[in-house]
């Protein structure tokens, strides 16, 4: 794939040279079973199994569901509780986080990944909300 942002001809070069060595079937059995192992360890750290298709929103609470999510699972994925609790404070207000979830079941509904949605919301909050996360010590 040749990518935009070439500002110089030895750029073009690059880029072409790349394409020219990309060829269909040119992984090895190595860089499948590479690819496999990363695939499992992203899934082992993904809990919650939501692609944001969005088919949960609206909530009729207002809550913002695939983020808090993306969220949770951004936590987990990178081993980083604390940059996640920043995020959940910073980009969602009170009203769409998990923690405002009162358990309709309205999303469920909708989910084709059939997740249990109003299960994980009080696990997303206890772990995401900082005052949550003091209160569960």
């Amino acid at each position: 794939m040749v990518l935009s942002g070439m500002s110089t001809p030895a750029q073009v070069e690059e880029n072409l040279d790349s394409a020219d060595r990309s060829r269909v079937h040119c992984f090895e059995a190595a860089d499948f079973a590479l690819i496999g192992q990363l695939r499992d360890k992203y899934r082992q750290r993904t809990l919650i199994p939501c692609t944001q298709c969005n088919y949960c929103m609206p909530c009729p609470n207002g809550v913002n569901i695939p983020l808090n999510f993306e969220i949770f699972n951004d936590a987990h994925l990178h081993e980083d509780v604390p940059g996640a609790r920043l995020r959940y404070r910073l980009f969602l207000a009170a009203e769409a986080r998990a923690g405002a979830c009162v358990d309709c079941g309205a999303c469920e509904e909708q989910c084709p990944q059939r997740i249990p949605i109003s299960d994980w919301m009080p696990k997303v909050h206890a772990l995401l909300d900082e005052a949550a996360g003091v209160a569960a010590n």
